[in-house]
């Protein structure tokens, strides 16, 4: 639950106490700004060390592991992916994620580095991610990066 929370507040800049998904506990919907339609996202599976951060927030030099799997849904047309975004993933005091591992990225038109948005991408292997004036700036550190997944929904 900490971990879509994070991921949310991560990749969209929603506050985490906004975001509270269990499994089966129902949908994020009408996500815009990252594929041409409204996408929803539902935690499908979650199993194992789910992850250490403050009880008392924010999410601050923290890490999250363990299986985890969102399920992404054109709101339009129906059409969904299931995607493994297990990790690790590690937030450090400075505000920088480091994503090592498999890892998503829903990145809206004004995410900077070297990742463009908007769109959803799965990396493997290092990637930091950072706030920067307002946006998601993204460095991959190594590994490798999936094309965008829009198209998959379409």
């Amino acid at each position: 639950m900490k971990r879509l929370a994070v991921l949310l507040s991560l990749v969209f800049g929603l506050a985490a106490s906004a975001v509270a998904l269990a499994p089966g506990a129902g949908a994020v919907t009408g996500v815009t700004g990252v594929c041409s339609f409204p996408i929803s996202l539902e935690q499908t599976r979650a199993q194992g060390d789910m992850g250490h951060f403050p009880t008392s927030g924010p999410f601050t030099e923290g890490f999250f592991t363990g299986q985890f799997f969102v399920e992404i849904t054109n709101d339009l047309n129906g059409n969904s992916i299931e995607v493994n975004a297990s990790g690790p993933g590690f937030n450090l005091d400075d505000g920088t994620f480091v994503l090592s591992g498999v890892s998503i990225l829903f990145l809206r038109a004004n995410a900077t580095g070297d990742i463009a948005g908007p769109g959803i991408f799965v990396s493997h292997g290092p990637v930091d991610a950072t706030f920067t004036g307002g946006h998601l700036n993204t460095e991959v550190l190594g590994g490798t990066v999936s094309g965008n997944l829009c198209p998959l929904l379409a």
